[in-house]
């Protein structure tokens, strides 16, 4: 997948139930690494890099990590969360699969992208 596909994987979770939808841009840095930034309606941006030369999986896992932080700072809003909780998921690599999961060990999880379709 694209990079662009794998950051949407990301914000379609995090944009599940909301109206918030951040304009996404990429640039090249140094070392072959590529700035994702958001930026919302105001302008104001949040950016971070990411390397695109390694797995598709450490990408989105990269991505579903840094992400929600720069989400929080931009609408105040921590999402996903774990359903039925006020914890917010994180990212983990099990099995080859990038999955939200509880960060508390709890037996929920679910593939990053597919948020929306957990019934929360």
């Amino acid at each position: 997948m694209e990079l662009s596909e794998l950051v949407a994987l990301v914000l379609a979770d995090l944009s599940a139930g909301t109206s918030a939808a951040p304009e996404v841009s990429y640039a090249p840095l140094d070392g072959g690494q590529v700035e994702v930034l958001l930026r919302d309606d105001d302008g104001m941006g949040v950016g971070f890099g990411v390397d695109p030369a390694r797995s598709e999986a450490e990408v989105l896992c990269a991505l579903a990590d840094r992400i929600p932080d720069a989400y929080v700072e931009l609408y105040a809003v921590g999402l996903p969360v774990v359903p039925g909780t006020p914890r917010p998921a994180r990212a983990a690599v099990v099995d080859g699969t990038v999955l939200w999961t509880d960060p508390s060990g709890g037996p929920w999880s679910c593939p990053v992208g597919r948020y929306g379709d957990t019934g929360r």
